[in-house]
């Protein structure tokens, strides 16, 4: 009896880490199309897009707006690169410029700054991004448009990509949210950094706002851990869709608070979209 009951707990303990390993590795592993697979051809004649950002963008813990994109232009001679990485600041898609040059991109959209918001929340959450994401200080608003400006500096100096930068998605649904108030106050200031620059200016803060604010909402509830580990794992274990995981959390186009549902994503595609079609000015 007891070893078969050993043998049990055995099994059990194998199939938890068995699914641990297959939901984080689900969760954080690079897309097929990220900047260092990407290899141009001049046979193909491509325009090019690469969309830089967090995990909003990498689209593994939230709807993949890249992969819509993909979607709906295909056949028409697009190719779409994600350089979004889950966690990232400001400051980490500075770092990374190099890859992002070398590929030789049409367009650019920068989507960036949910993270930045997040660290200045709590010392717990700034400790956290510090650690994780090997940063030289805590997250703050300055240090935020510093490397945000740094970042549109380097791209618009090293590449002739037209450049596009969208406003933030709200930090939970919930307009009495620090958070929500907070990602509002960046969108400001990315609005005024593409203005300054002669950029394309994609509004998904302000769109997401007008529509949140129609809703009835629930006293705000704390970001935590919890809520998004809960997302990944009826995504990638029970297989439930992200507008799904929305509806059951009581919201619209985040999943967990931060990341994007379909009904999300979709909108950040629709502007993406209406950017690559735009007449050239």
């Amino acid at each position: 009896m007891i070893r078969k009951i050993i043998a049990t707990v055995i099994v059990l303990t194998l199939v938890i880490f068995s699914i641990l390993g297959y939901t984080l590795n689900s969760a954080f592993k690079l897309p097929d199309n990220h900047p260092g697979a990407y290899q141009k051809s001049a046979e193909k004649n491509e325009t090019v897009v690469v969309c830089m950002g967090d995990s909003i963008t990498h689209g593994r813990v939230s709807h993949n707006y890249v992969d819509e994109l993909s979607t709906r232009f295909a056949g028409q001679g697009f190719s779409f690169v994600n350089a979004g990485i889950n966690g990232q600041l400001a400051y980490n898609l500075v770092q990374r410029v190099d890859p992002i040059v070398e590929i030789d991109p049409d367009y650019i959209t920068i989507l960036i700054g949910t993270n930045d918001v997040l660290g200045t929340l709590s010392q717990a959450q700034a400790d956290q991004y510090i650690d994780s994401q090997e940063l030289p200080q805590a997250p703050n608003r300055e240090w935020y448009e510093a490397n945000l400006t740094q970042l549109v500096n380097d791209l618009r100096s090293q590449t002739n990509a037209k450049i596009a930068l969208i406003s933030l998605p709200p930090v939970t649904e919930n307009p009495s949210h620090d958070g929500y108030t907070r990602a509002a106050e960046y969108s400001e200031f990315v609005r005024r950094l593409a203005e300054q620059h002669n950029l394309t200016y994609l509004p998904l803060n302000e769109q997401l706002d007008e529509k949140l604010k129609e809703k009835t909402h629930n006293p705000p509830r704390e970001l935590d851990l919890g809520t998004m580990t809960e997302a990944i794992f009826r995504h990638y274990v029970l297989v439930s869709g992200w507008d799904d995981i929305a509806d059951a959390n009581d919201m619209a186009f985040m999943t967990d608070g931060v990341h994007l549902s379909k009904r999300g994503a979709l909108l950040v595609t629709d502007l993406i979209s209406g950017f690559l079609t735009e007449p050239l000015k």
